[in-house]
């Protein structure tokens, strides 16, 4: 771990660049989720006490840019990030054509649609293109 930030991010994002190419968002991703853990693993060792910074080094050495662990550990927090993103999309787009089609929802009804899952979110996004009130897209 390198004491200046900023030269943990050159290091970092030089690492991503060699390991895996040109970068794209992906990338920008997991260079940011890699400093979010650099600054856990800081604070842990600073704040406890309990390992000490060549102890975290010689741990990061043993384990190979690439390793699967970590590969999933990172790919499940962009994929939950992508999911919620198209999730807020779907509802974005739903409450547009409720609004268009019905009036402006009341906050019970925006409330009710921006916490549904996307499967649900999909349903009422059929419905709507025949129902003639919205309680026939939410029911």
């Amino acid at each position: 771990m390198a004491d200046n930030p900023a030269e943990s991010r050159r290091i970092i994002a030089a690492q991503s660049r060699e390991d895996r190419g040109p970068q794209g968002p992906d990338s920008d991703i997991q260079v940011t989720a890699l400093l979010v853990l650099e600054s856990v693993v800081r604070y842990y060792v600073q704040a406890t006490g309990k390992i000490d910074e060549q102890q975290v080094r010689t741990l990061l050495e043993q384990t190979f840019p690439g390793e699967p662990l970590m590969e999933t550990f990172i790919d499940k927090y962009i994929a939950q990030g992508k999911q919620l993103g198209e999730q807020r999309g779907e509802a974005k787009i739903l409450l547009r054509l409720i609004e268009r089609k019905f009036g402006p929802p009341s906050e019970t009804v925006r409330h009710r649609i921006t916490e549904a899952d996307s499967e649900t979110l999909l349903e009422w996004s059929d419905r709507i293109l025949e129902a003639r009130s919205l309680d026939e897209v939410l029911h």
